[in-house]
């Protein structure tokens, strides 16, 4: 279920419970279930769980659905360390904006009540955007898979290195992340002391 967009201040307790309950506990639920056959197995082990970009930022029209994806980021840094001594790996894959059906009108899982001065003023101007975005996003999916499959097989891993708790997958993404890192250590600098 993707929650792209939804409005912080006018989603119903359910549907924020639905969002992080796919996302997040989904996300959760399914390595748990796995890892019985992977303690029980030798070799390469990997459990690739799939952040976003919006893990790194939030805004206006997307605060549940960028929630979600920074808690599977979260779940995912514990899910590694408690699984490093045992050999597998995991992964938390963020990519940016690919061709994928994540703003088709019958994917999307908006929030059911509308306030007008939000449909007037950004989320109306996001909700316009991300439709006529649909199906021309920069990236290239098959691309992106043969990509993943590479670095979770370690084929596209150079000798030496192990499968990185983030891929980071997409142009735009490295963009976003870049700003927010370099924001972040502005903001700790320009607060250092306090």
């Amino acid at each position: 279920m993707s929650r792209l967009p939804d409005v912080l201040t006018t989603s119903s307790p359910e549907e924020d419970l639905k969002a992080f309950t796919t996302n997040v506990l989904g996300t959760l639920n399914v390595a748990k279930a796995f890892l019985p056959y992977l303690r029980a197995t030798s070799g390469h082990r990997t459990i690739a769980n799939f952040g976003s970009v919006t893990s790194w930022y939030s805004g206006a029209g997307h605060g549940i659905y960028s929630g979600t994806k920074w808690a599977v980021s979260g779940v995912t840094e514990g899910l590694r360390a408690e699984l490093a001594p045992l050999g597998i790996f995991i992964t938390v894959i963020e990519p940016g904006w690919y061709r994928t059906a994540i703003l088709a009108k019958d994917v999307q899982a908006q929030s059911e009540k509308r306030i007008d001065v939000y449909e007037d003023g950004e989320i109306g101007e996001l909700r316009k955007a991300l439709e006529e975005t649909n199906g021309k996003q920069i990236g290239d999916t098959a691309k992106a898979c043969r990509v993943i499959v590479d670095v979770l097989t370690m084929s596209g891993c150079a000798e030496g290195k192990e499968i990185p708790i983030r891929l980071v997958l997409g142009k735009d993404a490295h963009q976003v992340i870049r700003e927010k890192c370099e924001g972040t250590l502005k903001l700790l600098k320009e607060w250092e002391g306090a």
